[in-house]
């Protein structure tokens, strides 16, 4: 009898601790359900900061759960990314409002924050987002750095944005633009840099920067073309505005400057074949196209065809050009309707 009772004591006793148990666990999951909707209206409130403490403290008291606090962890894990990307736009605003270098740094610290929680809680959504804001931010701020003549520092933040993003052809574009500002930067590390911003853009189909990458390498290489030619290095300029050719062969300016330079080195059949080719490209009016009939009525004259020098001169005579053109038909050609 004895026995009995002293059985039925140690059952209501394991009954009453498991009552005590459950009842404990109940107001932990209590404990956890209150936590996580007092950071969501944190949330609302924007109290950010507060809000990833309570989210936290969820997660915390529901893994202490174990499966009973799994949805609060779960709802909690999928929460705290969007908090950080909010603060981190939050920056992006005050940026937004006083561009400095400074709050540009604090935007991108915050992205880099939002991308490290998002990968830590496996979303991969946000984390996704957060990284391409971070490069777009980055390249901003070479802009910045470019503008402000910083050239070394907005190269070393352009390096950053390949090294995150090869695929990025913005990057190598701006940094070809940022080592034409930099002296004694040789053309071809320029050019080498328009070619990789070309072949990336061709890749992920970004015409528009495949585009200003040819218009740029064209524009330098007709640029160094023309100094070349003022430095009587026909042979390098000929090259140059050649190459310039591979990036645009409907450039009248390059045409134009080749029928200079082959006009110095009396090379005549080649510069009337660029200067006809310039004049066919030439989209002005005759300020314009009375340089590229100069260099025509040069050529034809070094080849001995007076009546097509002449009619070119003629076309020549006009604004700058217009002295020069008629001492060469009056004095050196003798055109028919310049002689009495």
């Amino acid at each position: 009898m004895k026995l009995l009772k002293s059985r039925i004591t140690i059952f209501l006793l394991g009954l009453f601790i498991f009552g005590l148990g459950q009842t404990a666990e109940a107001q932990d999951r209590k404990e956890a359900v209150q936590t996580y909707n007092s950071a969501r209206e944190m949330v609302q409130n924007g109290e950010y900061q507060k809000a990833i403490d309570q989210f936290k403290k969820a997660i915390e008291v529901g893994n202490q759960l174990g499966p009973q606090g799994q949805d609060i962890v779960e709802r909690a894990k999928g929460k705290l990314p969007e908090v950080y990307r909010q603060i981190a736009l939050d920056e992006y605003r005050a940026f937004k409002q006083n561009q400095t270098i400074a709050n540009l740094d604090a935007t991108i610290d915050a992205f880099r924050e939002t991308k490290d929680v998002a990968e830590e809680y496996d979303n991969s959504e946000v984390s996704n987002q957060a990284n391409g804001v971070i490069n777009q931010l980055l390249y901003s701020k070479s802009i910045i750095q470019y503008k402000q003549q910083n050239y070394q520092d907005a190269l070393t933040t352009l390096d950053e944005v390949i090294a995150n993003d090869p695929n990025y052809a913005k990057a190598y574009y701006q940094k070809g633009i940022v080592l034409k500002k930099i002296e004694g930067t040789e053309l071809e590390r320029s050019i080498e840099l328009f070619d990789q911003a070309i072949e990336v853009g061709q890749k992920t189909n970004d015409s528009q920067i495949v585009s200003r990458a040819r218009n740029a390498a064209r524009d330098e290489l007709i640029y160094r073309g023309a100094k070349a030619t003022e430095n009587k290095n026909f042979s390098r300029a000929k090259e140059l505005l050649n190459r310039s050719l591979d990036y645009d062969s409907s450039s009248a300016d390059a045409h134009y400057r080749l029928a200079q330079a082959y006009n110095k080195t009396q090379d005549w059949q080649q510069a009337v074949e660029h200067a006809k080719e310039s004049l066919g490209l030439e989209t002005g009016g005759r300020t314009d196209k009375a340089k590229i009939y100069f260099e025509l009525g040069t050529a034809y004259q070094g080849l001995g065809q007076k009546e097509n020098a002449c009619g070119a001169f003629n076309n020549a005579a006009y604004g700058n050009f217009k002295s020069p053109a008629e001492h060469q038909m009056e004095y050196e050609l003798k055109c028919e309707s310049t002689t009495g």
